[in-house]
């Protein structure tokens, strides 16, 4: 059941991000910017818009993903993620654009016309990009989900920046130990137990108050409070929990944890 709710829920995804890209497409195909309005015919300037709306899409996506696995940028806010994911995406979204120019007869001949359609890729893609991340953010799909009421009294009853903590199923409390991924999902424990979450690590980080726990690894986040040694065996270093569990550190952690005073 578990593995057909995980289905679902990306199915559901891609279809309203695949909605969200052709509406996109739409827009810009009846706007016709830098052009297009005048120089192609109404059916070929739709056609034009949507099909880059999409390829320029799915190379947001696959950033956005890039950006979300590389272990020092995880922990960044969303808005700084965003825009190194948009970046990134530029520059094969460059290529897109320079081999449509090409296509419709318009190569850029000149270091100036080459800079000039970068720029309107650049906008292009944070035009697209932009609101397939407002899309993938955890709050989208959980928080803002909730009733009125339930969001004000769980609000007032969580300190700010515990939005992971609405989450949890209420079997499990809200007292975290750690968390520890597992393929898409995450495991996460509690002084009452254990059960998964469909969720990235990245989006449970973004949501948790950094001055109650630590991501100390790619896979975990440790609460500071269960922590009770650190056990050194040369270049490894792990976090003894009160619970018995060893979590392993990774060496790209260290300097954030030692400046945190955790080690």
């Amino acid at each position: 059941m578990h593995s057909a709710l995980r289905e679902v829920t990306y199915l559901g995804r891609w279809r309203r991000e695949f909605a969200t890209l052709l509406a996109i497409g739409a827009i810009l195909g009846w706007l016709g910017p830098y052009g297009t309005y005048s120089c192609l015919a109404v059916t070929d300037r739709f056609a034009y818009w949507i099909l880059r709306s999409v390829l320029v899409g799915l190379v947001c996506l696959g950033a956005f993903h890039l950006v979300a696995a590389t272990v020092p940028v995880a922990s960044w806010p969303p808005a700084k993620r965003v825009l190194v994911g948009v970046l990134i995406a530029s520059i094969p979204g460059a290529l897109i654009g320079f081999a449509i120019a090409t296509h419709l007869g318009h190569p850029p001949a000149s270091p100036a016309q080459v800079a000039s359609l970068y720029g309107r890729v650049m906008i292009v893609t944070v035009v697209v990009g932009i609101p397939l991340h407002l899309l993938r953010m955890p709050t989208l799909g959980g928080y803002a989900d909730l009733p009125l009421r339930t969001k004000t009294a769980a609000a007032t009853a969580l300190p700010v920046g515990s939005a992971f903590l609405h989450r949890l199923p209420a079997k499990l409390g809200t007292d975290l130990l750690y968390i520890k991924a597992e393929d898409h999902d995450l495991r996460v424990h509690t002084n009452l137990g254990n059960d998964l979450l469909l969720l990235r690590m990245s989006d449970a980080v973004a949501e948790l108050n950094p001055m109650t726990g630590r991501q100390v690894h790619r896979s975990y986040w440790v609460a500071r409070r269960a922590v009770t040694s650190v056990e050194r065996d040369g270049y490894r270093t792990r976090l003894v929990l009160a619970t018995g569990e060893q979590i392993p550190v990774s060496r790209t952690y260290l300097p954030a944890l030692r400046k945190a005073g955790w080690l």
